[in-house]
């Protein structure tokens, strides 16, 4: 079996739809197969828990194992139509199988359920160039309240290239004020500083202080 690269990146594995899309748990990993093309083919996949992906297609008259779909170079005719129904089936287990985990710190995690539960808002993705940038937007006024994204500590004048998660909250220019210390609160990332600040989703503001300015957040974008 061969693994491919990069295909379920920043996706997390759902063990209830992958058991629900019909895979099996053997040997601490997961197997599914089908047959492609009339039964010419059969595809098998096996995910492992760490997330890597393997996949193989066996032709079913020969019963040895088909690579052509996977040399580029040979994509056309009859081999390109293998690699379409072969990449249908991947697309379709990428999608009902696995969820988005763009953001990785339990913080932030908390902070995206906190928005989705109180005000039924999700993650929007906007940008092509920067896919890791969300903002969350108020229903009723189509307005921002908070933008999540991940970027080097150094960006934030800190001394330091590790990567941090941080959102930025609206706030009025007098508490925007009142809280900057530049160790806690910082002047808002690519935002307006008067009316926004950035706060670092790694422990250094407790969460239900983050939720409170979540809150005041949403309400300013009313």
């Amino acid at each position: 079996m061969r693994e491919i690269k990069d295909f379920i990146k920043d996706k997390k594995i759902d063990l209830k739809r992958l058991e629900k899309f019909g895979f099996k748990l053997k040997d601490n990993s997961y197997y599914y197969d089908i047959f492609l093309l009339n039964n010419q083919f059969k595809m098998i996949v096996k995910i492992n828990l760490d997330n890597s992906i393997f996949t193989e297609i066996i032709d079913v008259e020969t019963n040895e194992t088909y690579v052509l779909h996977l040399l580029e170079e040979r994509r056309n005719g009859y081999v390109e139509k293998v690699y379409k129904t072969y990449s249908e089936v991947l697309d379709k287990i990428k999608k009902e199988c696995f969820e988005d985990e763009i953001f990785k710190t339990d913080y932030t995690k908390e902070v995206v359920d906190y928005v989705k539960n109180k005000y039924g808002d999700e993650l929007e993705f906007l940008w092509e160039k920067s896919p890791k940038t969300a903002v969350v937007r108020r229903k009723n006024s189509n307005k921002w309240y908070a933008l999540i994204l991940t970027l080097s500590k150094r960006k934030l004048n800190l001394d330091s290239d590790e990567a941090v998660e941080i959102i930025n909250l609206h706030n009025s220019p007098e508490e925007i004020e009142k809280l900057i210390d530049n160790k806690r609160y910082f002047p808002a990332y690519h935002m307006n500083k008067k009316h926004w600040c950035t706060i670092c989703l790694d422990g250094t503001v407790e969460l239900k202080e983050i939720y409170k300015l979540i809150d005041i957040s949403y309400k300013l974008a009313k």
